[in-house]
Parts: C-alpha cells; structure tokens; sequence
C-alpha cells in the first residue's frame, strides 16, 4: 500500500475536497482506494455521502478503551464509487455544542505526540492489496494530526491557495518535510485565473519549486460546493468543467507515481530552498 499524507500551511486550502474527489477518481482507475482522516474537524465523510459526522473513527482506537480496536474497523464505511472511509469520529460523547473544539481535541493531540508513529502502524495493519493508495486528510501543519500523517506518508501532497499567507508560511512546512526526508508535492488549489494575483502567484510558485510543484492547478468552480451540498461526487456531476479536468490530471499523476515508476524527485530542490533560506 502507498500512502499519500494530503496537507497544507494554511486552513481552507480544500484538503478534504481533494482528498476526497482523489479518491473517487483512483478508484475509478482500478486502485484500491482507502480516503482516512486524520483531523478533528471530523467531516471528511461527509463528502461521501454520510449525513452527520461519525462519532467512531480512528480517534477511538488512539483513545482505547473497551472495545477500541473494534470500533476504529466499525466505523470504516464504503462509498458509492467504491472508496473505503475512515473517519476521525470524537472522543467526546453527547456533545450539544457541536464545535469541534469541544471534541476532545487537546487529549487526542497529547496522545498523537507521545505515540508519533501511532497512524503508521495502524494503516499497516489494514488488510488491503499491494496496489492499494490511502490518501490522509490531514489537519492544517503545523499540528500532531500533521505530523502523524506526514510520518506515516510515502509521499506528501501539499496544497497551495493563491494568496500571502500560503506564500509566507511555505518555507517552514517545506524544511519539516526535508528534515522528515519525505518525498513531496505541491499543487495550487482554488486558482482564479482571471485575477492577475493568482497568476503572479502561481507563477511564483512554479519558479520558486520547480518539479516539486505539479504542472496541475486546480481551477476554483462553484459546483464544487454544491456538489458537497447535494451529497454528490464532483467529478462525477460535472465531468465536463476544469476543476474536474484538473482533478483527472492530479490523479493520473498519482496513480503512475504509486507503480514505482520514475518521476522527477523533487526533495534536493527542496533542500537546497531550505539551505538558501529562500522562500516563495
């Protein structure tokens, strides 16, 4: 099984939406697709139809107690297009609030810290073929879910939006992955190309990561939402728009690179940012 830790430096960058159309369309290619979720905000099911946030998940199994190691495998769900789910779930029960803050979240990040390779070991024991891809949905770096998803990736996908905050914050999220020694990714998410900041962003990007940065961008769309609103797949209800193109092209990339075969690797580029102290 490869595994695919989907992260980024800032919040709202669409993880969970890539996370989750990736996983649809590397099913659709023949691979066993395995979509988990390593963040609190506990709605990574939600784009697979589920109606209310799960309340067991993988949280369960790190929390233990009675039962833990068969609530973690309960709570797995397929979806539709044949994806198998593993939610975050909580670790408070009866919460009337509804915050995710209120879930538990301090207890669950002290236990991811002191267990660093807890995720690793736990996606190692799904019994699941060689040609299997997992895609984690990680929460925002830095963060113990991050961090565990990182730890447990073969390689990391990091997503980009096309703004300030993303640019400033880069260079630490790129020197953890060095010091990680992970292979990783980049790809812009949410690009608008019609406003000239996105383009001289993105251009920015490009120049500044070279093959670590994909030759996809994902184009914003409006249907994506929507998509999540009406419990639909995306790139199955607009397969037609750009973001879906988009999509494809992420996903051919993704589905070659877990063969083995060989790609460009970007990790001395990396380090040589890293040792230049440059930043995008």
């Amino acid at each position: 099984m490869k595994t695919i830790a989907i992260v980024s430096s800032v919040g709202g960058a669409g993880r969970t939406t890539l996370t989750a159309a990736l996983a649809g369309l590397l099913a659709a290619r023949e691979h066993v697709a395995l979509a988990a979720e390593c963040d609190p905000r506990n709605v990574l099911a939600l784009h697979f139809g589920l109606r209310e946030s799960a309340r067991e998940g993988l949280v369960t199994h790190l929390a233990g107690g009675p039962g833990a190691n068969d609530a973690w495998s309960r709570a797995a769900l397929q979806s539709d297009d044949g994806v198998l789910v593993l939610p975050w779930g909580s670790l408070a029960d009866g919460n009337a609030s509804g915050d995710p803050r209120d879930d538990g979240d301090d207890d669950a990040s002290a236990l991811l810290d002191a267990r660093p390779g807890w995720l690793r070991e736990l996606l190692a024991r799904v019994d699941l073929p060689a040609h299997t891809i997992a895609l984690v949905d990680a929460s925002t770096w830095p963060s113990a879910h991050a961090r565990q998803a990182i730890e447990a990736a073969d390689l990391v996908l990091g997503v980009l939006t096309p703004c300030a905050t993303a640019c400033a914050t880069l260079p630490r999220l790129i020197a953890a992955l060095v010091r990680a020694h992970k292979r990783s990714v980049f790809v812009a998410n949410a690009v608008v190309p019609a406003r000239q900041l996105h383009n001289d962003v993105v251009s920015l990007l490009r120049a500044r990561l070279g093959a670590a940065m994909l030759p996809y961008l994902v184009h914003a769309d409006t249907g994506v939402p929507a998509a999540l609103a009406a419990g639909e797949n995306f790139c199955l209800s607009a397969p037609s728009s750009q973001a879906a193109h988009d999509l494809h092209g992420i996903a051919s990339w993704l589905s070659y690179w877990s063969t083995g075969a060989s790609l460009d690797a970007p990790e001395e580029l990396l380090a040589q940012h890293v040792a230049r102290g440059s930043a995008p």
